[in-house]
């Protein structure tokens, strides 16, 4: 089947390798806000010198010289992988079987850029890849096939992303079989339809006053490492918390959320959390680079020193 990829980038490999192994992949197209740089740009030039016709294409284009591109290369099927810009629907409906976007999330209660960001930050044991046909609206066609994807508790969005990513070229494999039939595609359910915008500033900062060490887990894994880590603040100066683990202890009382109650070089950095649960802090991002909890320690960081949601929040008096 002659078939082309529109996709990101090292998530869409194995679908890249699984189409050129069959001899299926007819061309590679790239979101060219993702390539600032062509003439330097590993995997586009890696895919050139295989072989492969390569398109970069923008908003501008997508309409007009893309679609022609498209029209003139009489595609079977054009698979997407990771794209943000929304396809027209006469583009759409260029090649035979049309476009089937691969989602890392489960529909229609997943929709939206960014699902696996939500799934882990909500504490979800379980997503879905979901490989769908593509229409004028986002993330609303029919169903093709949908796989179960565990979420094992501390995996983080990179984690789960790059199992998901492995997984791919199977599932590949059996859509380019079921394609061909039009009963192999499922409406949409009509209930449980949840649409999620890619994660504000807020979305990725610490709340310790209203967040539990649960939901805080939950967020540092979401934000790790699309988004650099879940931000915080000390000190009035921002730092991206990359990885914590929950220590198992008795509820520990009269202590401020958010507030550093044991900073040692050698044993760690350990913050209190809402209902007396303890986290120690064992990656953060800063000025100084990404650090264990016992480096940042070594920076002057201080027991009774507070972590707080934003640069406003007054801080707490140091605890001598």
């Amino acid at each position: 089947m002659k078939t082309i990829l529109i996709g990101s980038f090292p998530v869409c490999l194995s679908v890249y390798n699984s189409l050129s192994k069959d001899n299926n992949l007819e061309a590679v197209c790239f979101q060219e806000s993702e390539i600032p740089n062509p003439n330097k740009n590993f995997w586009l030039t890696s895919i050139q010198r295989e072989g492969f016709d390569t398109y970069l294409i923008n908003k501008q284009n997508i309409d007009t010289t893309f679609k022609t591109w498209l029209v003139n290369n009489a595609p079977d099927l054009v698979l997407v992988c990771g794209f943000s810009i929304k396809i027209p629907k006469e583009v759409l409906a260029v090649p035979k079987y049309g476009f089937l976007n691969v989602h890392f999330g489960k529909l229609p209660e997943n929709r939206g850029p960014d699902p696996l960001f939500w799934s882990i930050k909500q504490g979800k044991k379980q997503t879905a890849i979901t490989i769908h046909q593509m229409d004028e609206d986002w993330d609303t066609g029919k169903i093709l096939l949908e796989q179960s994807v565990p979420i094992i508790p501390g995996e983080t969005l990179g984690m789960v992303n790059s199992k998901m990513s492995y997984m791919l070229d199977g599932l590949i494999q059996k859509a380019i079989q079921l394609v061909h039939d039009i009963k192999s595609f499922t409406p949409q359910p009509i209930k449980e339809i949840t649409y999620y915008n890619r994660p504000t500033e807020k979305d990725i900062t610490i709340s310790w006053e209203t967040q539990t060490a649960d939901e805080i887990e939950n967020l540092v894994n979401a934000c790790n490492p699309k988004y650099g880590g879940a931000t915080t603040y000390y000190q009035g100066s921002p730092i991206r918390i990359l990885e914590v683990s929950p220590v198992d202890s008795q509820p520990l009382l009269g202590k401020t959320a958010g507030e550093i109650i044991h900073a040692h070089p050698q044993e760690g950095l350990y913050v209190y959390c809402k209902y007396g649960k303890i986290l120690k802090i064992n990656a953060i991002s800063s000025d100084a680079g990404i650090l264990s909890g016992t480096k940042f320690v070594h920076l002057g960081i201080r027991q009774g020193h507070c972590f707080t949601t934003s640069i406003s929040i007054k801080q707490e008096q140091v605890h001598y």
